[in-house]
C-alpha cells in the first residue's frame, strides 16, 4: 500500500526545489544563454488570435511552460547546463536535483483520470502511450470544482522519485476525446499516422496543442438523447446496381456520385448517409451519431459493401469548431454532400425561374381578360403542375387580385 504521507512530503520538497531552481534561476538563465524567450515568443505569436482572448497572464504562463519543457524534455538543455560553471556553483542538493531530472525527462501528456486513491493524488493513464502513472496535483480539484468534470487532461509533468507532478497551466477538456486530439494532430501535421508520431509532434512543438485550452469548457453536444460525433470512413467498393438499394436508401445522383441516405436515420440527429463514387469506386460512410454510423454499415453490408465499424474519423462538434478557430481555416469533412446541396440549390433556382416565367404568361392572359390555362402554362414553361399546383394556384389568385385592382 502506498505511503501517501511520505509521497506528499517528497512532492512538497520537489516543489520547493522546482521554484528555487527553475522559476528563480533557470528560466532567466536559459532566456539569456539560448534565447529561449525569443523562441517562445515566436512560437506563441502564431496563435496570437487565441492568446489575446485569455490575457497577458495566460501568455506568461505558457511562455514559462514552453521554456521549461525545452530545458527538461528528453534531450533538453538541462544536460548541457549541468556542465556550465554557473551550475557547478550551485548547492549540492540543487545540482543533484538537476542531475536526477536530466535522467528522468519531463513530457507533455494527454491523460485520463482512472482513480483518486488519496486527496490530490490521481492515477492517470496516458491515452496515447498507454502508460499509467501516479500524479500529485492539488490544482485538479480546484479546476473541476470551478468548471465541472473533465474527460481529458493536457499537462507538462516531471518525476520526483515517488510520483509525477505538473508544471505550468493545466488544461482539462470537458468534451475532447482521444480521437478528437488525434484528428487535431493530423490537421496540424498530415504525416502523423499513429500515436508514436503524435507524441513526437507534441514533444517537438507543444504550442498548438497548448491552444486547445480555447475549447476546454465546451460541453458535449447531445440531441434527442444521442451524443453527436461526426463519424466518417472511406474504402474501395464496387456496387454493380445501385438501384437495388432503393428499398433501404433514398438514392440521388449527381456528377458521378450516388448519395445513399439511410431511410429512417437520414435526418436529425443521425444524418446517416453514404456516398458512392462510381468512377473511383469508393464508398464513404458518414453519420453524426455512432448509432447512425453502425446502422449505415449494417445496411451497406446487405448489398455486399463491407466497411469497418471502427471508423477513420470520430470528431466531436466542439473539437471541429476549436480546430478551425486555432488553425484559422475551414475544415470540410464532407465535400461530397456539398455537391448535392449545390445541385438542390440549382434545381430550386431553376424552379423559381420557371415559376417567374409562368407568372409572366399568366399576367399577359389576365391583362387580355382571359382565364389562364394552368395545364397549358405549366407545359409551356416545363414545370410539373401536380407537384406545384398549390404554389401555381396561389400565384394566379394573387395576380388576379392585383389585376382587378
Amino acid at each position: 500500500m502506498e505511503d501517501f504521507l511520505k509521497i506528499k512530503k517528497a512532492c512538497e520538497e520537489n516543489t520547493a526545489l522546482s521554484k528555487s531552481i527553475l522559476d528563480r534561476f533557470l528560466l532567466s538563465y536559459a532566456t539569456e544563454k539560448d534565447k529561449l524567450g525569443k523562441e517562445a515568443d515566436q512560437k506563441l505569436h502564431v496563435y496570437k488570435h487565441i492568446i489575446e482572448k485569455f490575457g497577458r497572464h495566460w501568455f506568461d504562463m505558457l511562455k514559462s511552460q514552453y521554456i521549461i519543457h525545452r530545458l527538461m524534455k528528453d534531450g533538453g538543455l538541462i544536460t548541457k547546463y549541468l556542465k556550465h560553471a554557473a551550475i557547478s556553483n550551485l548547492e549540492e542538493s540543487k545540482r543533484n536535483w538537476m542531475a536526477f531530472q536530466s535522467e528522468n525527462p519531463w513530457r507533455f501528456t494527454f491523460s485520463e483520470v482512472k482513480s483518486q486513491p488519496e486527496k490530490d493524488f490521481y492515477q492517470m493513464e496516458d491515452v496515447f502511450s498507454g502508460e499509467n502513472y501516479l500524479l500529485y496535483s492539488p490544482s485538479i480539484k480546484d479546476i473541476v470544482s470551478r468548471d465541472g468534470e473533465k474527460e481529458l487532461w493536457f499537462n507538462l509533468i516531471g518525476y520526483n522519485g515517488e510520483c509525477w507532478q505538473t508544471y505550468g497551466p493545466l488544461s482539462g477538456y470537458a468534451s475532447f476525446s482521444p480521437d478528437d486530439i488525434f484528428f487535431f494532430a493530423t490537421e496540424l501535421n498530415h504525416l502523423i499516422e499513429d500515436e508514436v508520431a503524435l507524441i513526437k509532434d507534441v514533444d517537438d512543438n507543444p504550442t498548438p496543442y497548448m491552444m486547445l485550452f480555447a475549447g476546454s469548457t465546451q460541453p458535449s453536444v447531445v440531441h434527442e438523447g444521442e451524443r453527436l460525433v461526426m463519424v466518417i470512413t472511406e474504402r474501395k467498393a464496387t456496387v454493380p446496381n445501385v438501384q437495388e438499394m432503393e428499398g433501404d436508401f433514398n438514392v440521388s445522383y449527381t456528377g458521378g456520385v450516388y448519395r445513399l441516405g439511410l431511410k429512417e436515420l437520414e435526418l436529425s440527429p443521425h444524418f446517416a448517409v453514404a456516398y458512392y463514387n462510381e468512377k473511383d469506386q469508393t464508398m464513404q460512410a458518414t453519420a453524426l451519431t455512432e448509432k447512425g454510423y453502425e446502422s449505415l454499415i449494417d445496411a451497406l453490408a446487405k448489398f455486399g459493401v463491407k466497411l469497418n465499424k471502427n471508423a477513420d474519423i470520430y470528431l466531436g462538434p466542439s473539437m471541429h469548431l476549436t480546430a478551425q478557430e486555432i488553425l484559422k481555416r475551414d475544415i470540410e469533412l464532407m465535400p461530397l454532400e456539398l455537391m448535392f446541396e449545390q445541385e438542390n440549390e440549382e434545381e430550386m433556382d431553376e424552379e423559381l425561374r420557371k415559376l417567374d416565367q409562368l407568372a409572366g404568361l399568366a399576367i399577359a392572359a389576365l391583362t387580355a381578360e382571359k382565364e389562364p390555362d394552368l395545364e397549358a402554362l405549366a407545359a409551356e414553361v416545363g414545370i410539373n403542375l401536380e407537384n406545384n399546383r398549390q404554389v401555381i394556384e396561389k400565384i394566379i389568385n394573387d395576380l388576379k387580385d392585383k389585376v382587378s385592382k
